[in-house]
Formats: structure tokens, C-alpha cells, sequence
């Protein structure tokens, strides 16, 4: 869905009409990780680890996606630099909005995926370890 640099997106992004699909998807399954992590006899140390490695992870794939944006905007600049001769950092910016199409393969990949992924599991797994330290604590 993405189009190539220097073209025009047409009627704006309907890949973000998705979001709203993929937040129910994301309340589903922050239930029923929950709901397993729960059922099953989890020690608080395991529960520990699984919030320490899937916090890493997240914080990792933000920083990676950061800097894939921040690359793919000068791929942009240097394509718009060998059509036209000079860099138009207003266009640039422009195309590479939130609601633009041109960013499709930012918010649509492989390592996007795996966040999704990982972030349920570790809303659940601070849920479920707050919910036993409490009861613990009582």
C-alpha cells in the first residue's frame, strides 16, 4: 500500500482504518494471556523475568523502528534530491505524517508485528504479578 517516493497518496491512509481493529485484537488478547497465565502455576520469579525480557524487547523495537523511520525519511530526501535537484524538507515531513501512506511499511512490518505481539503478553504478565503480590500481601 505504500506508493513510490515522489508520488502522490491519493485519499490518505486506509491502512489506519485498521487501528481500531487491531486495538480490540490487542484487548482480546491481553484477556486471554491473562486468563493462561492465571490458569497455570506461575512462580512470581518466573513472572519477573518474562516482565524483565519482554520489557527489553519492547524497548529494543522501539529504538530499532525509531531508527528504520529516521533511515527510511533520508532514502525519501535522497530520492527527492535525484528527481528534483534539491531536498523539499516540508514535503518530506509532509509525506511521512502519521496519516500519510507513504509510512505504511513503517507501521506494517515484521518488527511492528512482533511488538504487537510482546505487548499483550507483557501487560498480562504485570497484571497477573501485581494481582499475586497482592493477594501474597494481604
Amino acid at each position: 500500500m505504500n506508493p513510490e517516493p515522489g508520488q502522490t497518496s491519493g485519499n490518505g491512509n486506509p491502512a489506519i482504518l485498521l487501528l481500531g481493529v487491531i486495538v480490540i485484537m490487542f484487548c482480546c488478547l491481553v484477556y486471554l494471556w491473562t486468563k493462561i497465565l492465571n490458569d497455570n502455576a506461575i512462580k512470581p520469579v518466573v513472572l519477573s523475568v518474562g516482565i524483565i525480557v519482554t520489557f527489553i524487547h519492547l524497548v529494543i523495537s522501539i529504538f530499532y523502528q525509531r531508527s528504520a523511520f529516521l533511515k527510511y525519511k533520508i532514502v525519501l530526501a535522497e530520492t527527492y534530491k535525484e528527481d528534483f535537484g534539491f531536498i523539499d524538507w516540508q514535503y518530506i515531513e509532509s509525506i511521512t505524517s502519521f496519516m500519510s501512506i507513504h509510512v505504511n511499511q513503517q507501521y506494517f512490518n515484521l518488527n511492528t508485528y512482533f511488538m504487537f505481539l510482546s505487548a499483550p503478553v507483557l501487560l498480562s504478565l504485570l497484571i497477573v504479578y501485581f494481582r499475586k503480590k497482592s493477594r501474597n500481601g494481604l
